[in-house]
């Protein structure tokens, strides 16, 4: 049976990766700083006769993410696959951004996806090889205002899917990113009211010429045939999945 670890899987888009790879019967550790809720998940995947291990971690942290994958190992013996799903989003002008605020940011968008290879990879190679997808966005490519340090940290997982595929072809590993646009989940819907929640979700809809707003289902299937067989011939390349979004020129005037 194979093994795969997701990051930030507590809710939204991580939660449906683990639901949908239980489903296909792949063994999940599902990991997240929000202890209760990755808690629920593992039961939700144990409840529907899948194996879930849950874990609490900061992926900003080396000791912790080493931790995670030794408690992996012996657990299910192993990993095949990795999901470096864990990210936040910060909404500030880039002159009212500070140092702390890109920090942040960047450690858990970025240097944690990077701990998390550097720790799973010889994992993989003990197992003959595996899948490392990144969950970046499609602002690796096209952004907003007052998202400069969102986008940098997602440009940066695109950058560190081909590094990563390019040191990790020998061992039989493939790097894969997902660049998703605006998904339903409790990220998008973080206004103050509900009023604007609902106003936000309308207008990626808009925005998308088959007038859809990506649910967390949406990426989670592409995962699932990523990580498969009949994916063997993508590495290190950036998936776009938005819904036709980037396809208007016009976007731009739809603000978010």
């Amino acid at each position: 049976m194979k093994v795969a670890v997701i990051t930030g899987a507590a809710r939204g888009i991580g939660r449906a990766i683990a639901l949908r790879l239980a489903k296909d019967g792949i063994s999940v550790a599902v990991s997240d700083i929000l202890t209760e809720q990755v808690k629920e998940t593992a039961e939700i995947v144990r409840k529907n006769g899948g194996k879930a291990l849950p874990l609490a971690i900061d992926v900003r942290d080396e000791e912790q993410i080493k931790s995670m994958f030794e408690r992996v190992v012996d657990e299910f013996g192993g990993v095949d696959i990795l999901v470096n799903n864990a990210g936040i989003v910060h909404r500030s002008h880039i002159v009212d951004t500070t140092s702390d605020d890109f920090d942040f940011v960047i450690g858990v968008n970025l240097k944690g996806a990077f701990l998390c290879i550097k720790h799973a990879a010889p994992i993989m190679r003990r197992r003959g090889g595996g899948v490392i997808v990144n969950i970046s966005s499609l602002h690796a490519f096209a952004t907003l205002p007052n998202l400069a340090v969102y986008a940098s940290s997602k440009a940066g997982l695109v950058g560190l899917t081909k590094a990563a595929a390019l040191d990790l072809g020998d061992w039989n590993i493939r790097v894969v990113a997902i660049c998703p646009a605006a998904v339903d989940t409790p990220m998008l819907r973080d206004k103050p009211t509900e009023e604007e929640n609902i106003a936000a979700a309308n207008r990626w809809k808009k925005a998308s010429p088959i007038g859809l707003l990506l649910q967390p289902e949406d990426v989670a299937n592409l995962v699932a045939w990523l990580v498969s067989d009949e994916a063997r011939g993508l590495t290190g390349v950036a998936v776009v999945l938005d819904a036709g979004v980037s396809a208007d020129l016009q976007v731009r005037k739809i603000p978010v």
